[in-house]
Formats: C-alpha cells, sequence, structure tokens
C-alpha cells in the first residue's frame, strides 16, 4: 500500500494518519477474505464434529469450492472492522509517542 498511496504530504500532519487508515482497512478486508474459508470450516467441524477432510469434502459435496464465501459477509464485520481499528490505533498511538509521524515540528 505504501507503493500505491500518495507519499505523505510533509506539511500536512494528518497525511500520515490517512494513510494507515487507508492501509489498515485494506489489511482488514484481506485478513477477513483469506481466512473466512478456514472459518466456514472451522465452524462446520464444530456443528457436525467431523475431521477436517470429512468436513471440506462435505462443504465441497454440498457447495462446490463456494463455500470458501459462505458467511463471508459477516466475517467481515466480525474480522475486519476489529482487525482494522487494531492496526490504524496502534500504528497512531506510536506515531503520536514517537512525535515523528503526525508532529507538525518535523
Amino acid at each position: 500500500m505504501d507503493q500505491i498511496l500518495p507519499p505523505p504530504d510533509p506539511h500536512d500532519p494528518t497525511s500520515n494518519l490517512y494513510r494507515s487508515a487507508y492501509k489498515s482497512a485494506v489489511a482488514g478486508i484481506a485478513g477477513a477474505a483469506l481466512t473466512n474459508p478456514l472459518d466456514v470450516i472451522r465452524n462446520e467441524m464444530f456443528k457436525t464434529n467431523q475431521s477436517l477432510v470429512k468436513t471440506v469434502g462435505s462443504l465441497r459435496g454440498e457447495l462446490g469450492w463456494m463455500f470458501v464465501w459462505r458467511g463471508m459477509g459477516k466475517n467481515l464485520v466480525a474480522v475486519s472492522i476489529p482487525l482494522a481499528s487494531t492496526l490504524f490505533f496502534t500504528d497512531a498511538l506510536i506515531g503520536f509517542t514517537e512525535g515523528t509521524k503526525w508532529n507538525d515540528d518535523n
């Protein structure tokens, strides 16, 4: 994301804050999308008490490979928002405590 986003404006102390917000949102969405299939499998394993191989086989038998998208909307809310918030606030607090990222004095 650092290469895609425009460079921070040295005269605008909030430009790094906006960049951090964009990067955190993308990371949260990517994290939720990449882990969704594992969440589907895990939840199905708890529900059916089957092994990993049997669970994946039965999910694939019922829905094909589209099972990886099952519950994606709920997972985006449940995973991406907390993840993006954690990343953003961590980055913001580090920037404020270091006094380098969002400080006009530099």
